[in-house]
């Protein structure tokens, strides 16, 4: 579902190929606004781009080289909320300025501080590797329902939430 355009300045995330590439090719420098010639369309026309940082992590394979950016989008700005799959606060924007590439150590000190709501939604699509998970799994040591979410999305435990449940 979409709302009426809006003129705004919101900033939030984007998910990039490694060196600031989008998924249609075309690279990116820091610091720079762009600005798109063609009627925003979600999904198709525009700069996309989340307010929470998890929500960017489905659209991309996050097992490959991803750049995670702070960006500024202005302009004409349509928001998007998809409620149905548990994401919300996506927006396709006339004009997005990238502000800053985040370091991995600053994704996962993100994500170590989310509420649960969230830190499951990073949990289902950003993948750790063996040191990133062992990192979470000590700091929710004592939350069952976070360990069953790191073992069935990041140990692909398929039968974990059984095990939990069981």
């Amino acid at each position: 579902m979409t709302s009426p355009d809006k003129n705004d300045n919101i900033t939030g995330f984007k998910m990039f190929y490694q060196g600031l590439v989008n998924q249609f090719g075309q690279s990116f420098k820091l610091n720079q606004t762009y600005k798109t010639l063609k009627p925003l369309k979600w999904g198709h026309a525009g700069f996309h781009m989340c307010l929470k940082p998890e929500d960017c992590f489905r659209y991309f394979d996050t097992t490959k080289n991803t750049d995670l950016a702070i960006v500024k989008g202005s302009g004409t700005i349509i928001t998007y909320d998809d409620e149905y799959n548990g994401y919300y606060d996506m927006y396709v924007c006339e004009k997005i300025k990238i502000l800053k590439v985040l370091t991995r150590k600053e994704i996962l000190n993100i994500g170590l501080t989310l509420t649960k709501d969230r830190l499951k939604r990073y949990i289902t699509t950003l993948k750790l590797n063996n040191n990133e998970l062992a990192i979470f799994k000590e700091k929710f040591k004592n939350d069952q329902e976070i360990l069953t979410y790191l073992a069935y999305y990041q140990e692909n435990d398929k039968d974990a939430f059984v095990k939990r449940m069981g």
